[in-house]
């Protein structure tokens, strides 16, 4: 008998089949591999650029299984677009409501499944589908795991012209 995938699995597997950009939190770690196409690192206070940057710029956040703690919305700063809207996926209804969302209250990987079902056949414009190795803010390099032994995780800032 075929065994069913987790919700790590599909979590991994909707992200390469619809190009949504998956971020993550300090306590969802593993959802999806740090080299994945679609993995942009972690969102929030101590986020990566590139996951920090979409945030800013979404206009739809899929929440799955988060909490929404300030680290990760950085203290409620990091979703900048004033029309965002929230689809939280939670067993719990009181986090599935947070951002004033709307609320699944149901299994992540089941939702997941119906979601990726519901959306065959769509994706997100190619310009969209940044992973972290192909995010560029900017004209900045792209983050590898070659840069990040001797700098940060996100790319350098520019140097200022200031004195």
């Amino acid at each position: 008998m075929p065994s069913t995938p987790g919700v790590a699995e599909q979590l991994r597997a909707f992200a390469a089949a619809t190009g949504i950009p998956v971020a993550d939190t300090q306590a969802g770690k593993g959802a999806i591999n740090f080299d994945h196409p679609m993995s942009v690192g972690g969102v929030g206070s101590t986020g990566a650029g590139s996951a920090n940057a979409l945030a800013r710029e979404a206009d739809l956040v899929i929440g799955i299984g988060t909490r929404y703690s300030d680290f990760t919305t950085a203290s409620h700063t990091i979703f900048a677009q004033p029309d965002v809207k929230f689809l939280n996926i939670n067993v719990l209804a009181f986090d599935a409501a947070k951002h004033a969302a709307t609320m699944v209250v149901a299994d992540a990987r089941e939702t997941l499944v119906a979601l990726g079902d519901a959306l065959q056949g769509w994706s997100t414009d190619e310009a969209y589908q940044r992973g972290r190795r192909s995010w560029t803010p900017t004209g900045r390099r792209p983050w590898s795991p070659a840069t990040t032994a001797t700098t940060s995780r996100c790319p350098p800032r520019p140097k200022s012209s200031a004195p």
